[in-house]
């Protein structure tokens, strides 16, 4: 055995019970230095010669032995996470649209309210993109081109170029466009993923919102092509109930019937359900309120059309309508009185829970905005009730507004109703012109109904080009 003198190594002998001397200080110090000198050094990453030796990978034996394992390295998407400052669940907040043309001024405004809206975190398909990543081009590309832009709202001094935003988002519409068209792939949940991705990536760069109203358009029809029975996976799901409340938005205003009304899609909405949630869009509540909407746009449709040619129908046509939307306000007028009952009984765990506060407020304005259209459309054409459908219109309207204007506390929430203030103010600026003709005995003019459709930004019936020719 080599001496220690020899090898110019010197043990240091130490009472552990005594403190160090100075003499023993200053052997300690002697000893690191000359380690530190005689180490080799490393080579730097840039020379030229290679190393001489290939280090042995790892196995399972030098784990269990205690040699930890060399770190994997990053993946795509942890490289976007860590440039970018954002993973996927930071955006999730934005999966709740409902009515894009209106949140894309919300959001274009300055201050912008993004940062507030992204801090509730919310159960949505975001959480599922880091583990399809990297399977399927169009879905990383659409992720990718999303989160550079929300990095520029968010950081605007450290902000991509506008060409390196447009250049993300051309090659995501060619990849999703590439995939769209390949059968394989056409029906696959990642390329639905993307296309819901690139909807949100249209709000933030998008004053007017209408190239998401093509997105959401494009959605609508993958699902109705992949069909019920393709939505089972918990990925499906929350897509599924992320993308349905657009589409019932979108099918009001442009006139049309939502092929969401189905028993076979109703089925699909109502196995999303968690039990274990009260106040969120998979909970009871939510399942419920979800069901009613798809019917809201059928029932507007006929109404605008039943009004516009009114002079050719009997009575009893319009019985009939009438007939279908005192059903569905009734059922609206139901799931409220249980929304009333859950919050009284809400324990106070969840009354501190900001995501579900801020859930709460959502069910709320979503339910309110479908009673003003139900009961305003009502209105329409039971002239025996319309004092007071009128009235109930108003207070809706004049409620949701209140609650609207209570919100500065939660930023999430106020951006959602914000959203929503539109129908309100539609059903309280165009009062007068329903309160002329309260006691008229009449289906009002259709004018009158046209007023308000178009302070919704909704499309009207031209008798001809959007219509059926019944009723």
């Amino acid at each position: 055995m080599t001496d220690s003198k020899q090898s110019g190594f010197e043990f240091v002998m130490q009472d552990p019970t005594e403190r160090f001397s100075n003499e023993t200080r200053t052997k300690i110090r002697k000893q690191a230095m000359r380690g530190r000198v005689s180490a080799p050094r490393h080579r730097s990453s840039r020379s030229s010669s290679p190393p001489t030796t290939q280090s042995k990978c790892p196995t399972r034996c030098d784990s269990d032995l205690g040699h930890p394992l060399p770190p994997m390295p990053l993946s795509g998407l942890e490289l976007l996470v860590r440039d970018r400052g954002l993973d996927p669940m930071d955006l999730s907040a934005l999966a709740s649209i409902h009515i894009g043309t209106i949140a894309a001024i919300v959001l274009s405004s300055e201050p912008s309210p993004l940062p507030g809206v992204l801090l509730c975190r919310q159960r949505s398909y975001f959480s599922y993109i880091p583990s399809h990543f990297g399977h399927t081009l169009a879905l990383d590309d659409a992720f990718r081109c999303l989160i550079t832009s929300a990095h520029s709202k968010l950081v605007p001094s450290h902000s991509s170029r506008p060409e390196t935003i447009l250049s993300n988002y051309s090659n995501a519409l060619h990849s999703l466009q590439s995939a769209v068209k390949n059968p394989k792939t056409r029906y696959s949940t990642e390329v639905l993923c993307a296309t819901a991705v690139l909807s949100i990536f249209e709000l933030l760069n998008s004053p007017n919102g209408m190239p998401w109203s093509q997105h959401i358009a494009g959605a609508s029809r993958l699902i109705q092509l992949r069909g019920p029975s393709r939505f089972t996976s918990e990925f499906d799901k929350s897509l599924f109930i992320s993308l349905s409340y657009p589409i019932c938005a979108q099918s009001l205003l442009n006139n049309e019937c939502c092929f969401l009304d189905d028993p076979a899609w109703l089925e699909v909405m109502a196995s999303t359900h968690v039990p274990s949630e009260t106040f969120t869009d998979r909970s009871k509540l939510g399942i419920d309120l979800m069901m009613l909407k798809p019917r809201v746009s059928g029932l507007a449709k006929r109404t605008n059309h039943a009004v516009f040619i009114q002079d050719m129908l009997q009575p009893e046509d319009f019985e009939t309508i009438a007939a279908d939307l005192r059903v569905a306000r009734s059922k609206i007028v139901t799931w409220r009185r249980k929304f009333n009952t859950a919050l009284i009984h809400a324990d106070e765990r969840s009354r501190e829970d900001p995501l579900d506060f801020g859930k709460r407020y959502e069910l709320l304005g979503v339910s309110l905005v479908v009673h003003i259209i139900l009961s305003r459309l009502l209105c329409s054409i039971a002239p025996n009730d319309r004092s007071l459908l009128e009235e109930e219109v108003q207070n809706l309207a004049l409620e949701l507004k209140t609650v609207q204007g209570s919100l500065a506390h939660n930023r999430r929430a106020e951006f959602f109703f914000e959203q929503k203030s539109r129908i309100a103010d539609a059903a309280i600026s165009t009062h007068t012109y329903f309160e002329d003709v309260l006691d008229s005995g009449k289906i009002v003019e259709i004018w009158r109904l046209e007023k308000f459709f178009t302070a919704l930004a909704r499309k009207c019936c031209d008798g001809v080009t959007c219509c059926d020719t019944n009723t």
